[in-house]
């Protein structure tokens, strides 16, 4: 069966309908259940509609397939920050110990090295610290 524009459209729909938001997840359904129905001979779209629903386990599988790539969507998020996180935190490292040692030599700019791992600190790696809790409460409830 070759399917009309109408038809996949109205495919595509009914996949936004039911809670299938992202895109990417959107198109590749589309994609499977078009060629699902498109390999058999039958000629009633509607039950081969309903035939490859069941097939892909129905609309309560898309959303959990939705919810999951989602989390994975936040996951890869949480990661790209912490590794934000941990580079700031070795530049402060880094200034604190050229800071102290230029202390203990008595060379000058010992307290500009030490007040540049002070400000790092507050102005980078604190907001990230709690932009980072903050989506982790958001996803918690969504």
């Amino acid at each position: 069966m070759i399917l009309s524009d109408q038809q996949i459209e109205f495919i595509e729909k009914n996949l936004k309908l039911y809670g299938v938001n992202s895109k990417d997840l959107r198109e590749d359904l589309l994609d499977h259940i078009c060629t699902y129905i498109e390999a058999n001979d039958s000629s009633d779209f509607d039950f081969l509609y309903q035939e490859a629903l069941q097939k892909f386990g129905g609309y309560a599988s898309f959303q959990n397939l939705q919810l999951e790539t989602n989390y994975q969507k936040f996951a890869k998020e949480i990661i790209t920050i912490n590794k934000v996180k941990f580079s700031f935190g070795f530049l402060v490292i880094l200034f604190l110990v050229t800071g102290l040692v230029f202390q203990m030599m008595q060379w000058p700019y010992a307290n500009a090295w030490l007040l540049c791992a002070i400000l790092v600190s507050v102005l980078i790696i604190l907001p990230i610290h709690f932009y980072a809790k903050y989506k982790k409460s958001i996803h918690k409830f969504s």
